[in-house]
């Protein structure tokens, strides 16, 4: 974790803040830094499998992003890495600005915004079984999104 940050738009970003909101959420921050005004956000995650991702769990990092900033905010580019608890990389996926931009300015629905998010998941080893994703409701096809 770094110490509190300035985002590129000035916002004052509290990493300690993000950790502990997110780990109420089963989700552990070991990384949270501001490279050329991106998040870069590494998590461990109790629900990550094989490469599956839980989306609502995707959707909950994004909310709690979203939450910290002003309605005003314009975004930033996110770039997550999801860990399993072994320490091992499972996935990474990311957010555009553009994104956040266009949601919050009614350009595009919440589906189409979690179908971007969805879409961007790169899982760093196939599935052994691909029945998990649907039997554990990780694979519908909507995150959790931003209220």
């Amino acid at each position: 974790m770094t110490t509190d940050d300035t985002d590129d738009t000035g916002i004052d970003v509290d990493p300690f803040q993000i950790e502990s909101r997110l780990t109420s959420h089963g989700v552990y921050v070991t990384e949270f830094t501001i490279e050329e005004g991106d998040y870069v956000l590494t998590y461990e995650s109790i629900a990550a499998d094989n490469g599956v991702i839980p989306h609502q769990e995707i959707g909950r990092v994004i909310n709690v992003l979203l939450d910290l900033h002003p309605e005003s905010w314009e975004g930033t580019n996110v770039d997550a890495t999801v860990l399993n608890l072994d320490g091992e990389t499972e996935a990474t996926w990311h957010v555009e600005d553009e994104w956040v931009v266009d949601l919050e300015a009614y350009r595009i629905s919440e589906e189409a915004f979690s179908e971007r998010v969805i879409d961007s998941i790169d899982p760093a080893r196939e599935s052994a079984d691909s029945s998990t994703e649907s039997d554990s409701g990780h694979g519908d096809n909507t995150a959790d999104t931003p209220d």
